[in-house]
């Protein structure tokens, strides 16, 4: 197998303080899925891995067996590892969970925010929407993460924010690849308006809807973006 070109550049391991080595090698993968190095359906060389992150092929393998726990990978005998395709269904199924908790997550996050948080939220809305003018996907993905991360961060339930952490991995699998276009990015964006300005006024009500508002605009709009024969099922 033939690596991925961004994988070609792929830098030796850099060792954590904090975590084990599967850890942080299930860790460094997630990260290389999530920003579509690996593709949904890819086979995952490693062999080649194991070379290029400078590890030993057990300690991958472990780090491997802990994707396939959180769902980012399967296993298939007597053919390898594969980054794992989401079906229609299954994205559903995870948009129909994280609307439920987006309300725990807003109305809690309101009332429990911290200032620096606050400005934080702000800040990032403010670059994802330098990022939607100069069309640079890749920087608004990675703060649209931060943004719904630091929501549930803002709510102090590590239970909660843990939940969402699962969920969302699992969704980038589907979702990365309906990024992208100009009038549903600002359309997120304005709801990202909205839950800014609930938490700026810690109104735990208004921040509750906004957020669930989001979700369930996402999924609408991760629907629309699907080929009809596809959404169907």
């Amino acid at each position: 197998m033939v690596l991925h070109n961004d994988l070609k550049t792929l830098a030796p391991l850099k060792r954590s303080e904090t975590l084990s080595l599967a850890d942080n090698l299930a860790e460094t993968l997630q990260n290389i899925i999530v920003r579509g190095s690996l593709l949904p359906g890819a086979k995952l060389n490693e062999h080649a891995l194991a070379q290029r992150l400078e590890v030993s092929r057990g300690a991958l393998r472990e780090a491997v067996r802990m994707l396939e726990r959180s769902g980012m990978v399967v296993i298939v005998p007597n053919r390898g590892v594969f980054v794992r395709e989401l079906s229609v269904k299954d994205a559903l199924d995870l948009f129909d969970v994280r609307h439920g908790i987006a309300a725990v997550a807003g109305r809690l996050g309101a009332m429990r925010a911290t200032d620096e948080q606050l400005d934080e939220l702000a800040d990032l809305h403010k670059g994802m929407c330098d990022a939607c003018e100069v069309r640079d996907l890749s920087r608004y993905f990675d703060l649209n993460s931060r943004f719904h991360t630091l929501i549930y961060e803002t709510a102090n339930n590590p239970r909660l924010a843990d939940l969402d952490n699962r969920l969302s991995m699992e969704l980038h699998l589907f979702r990365r690849r309906n990024l992208g276009n100009a009038v549903m990015l600002k359309a997120s964006l304005r709801e990202h308006q909205a839950i800014v300005d609930s938490f700026h006024v810690r109104d735990p009500v208004a921040a509750a809807e906004a957020f669930q508002k989001h979700i369930q605009s996402g999924r609408e709009r991760m629907l629309e973006q699907l080929p009809d024969t596809i959404a169907a099922h």
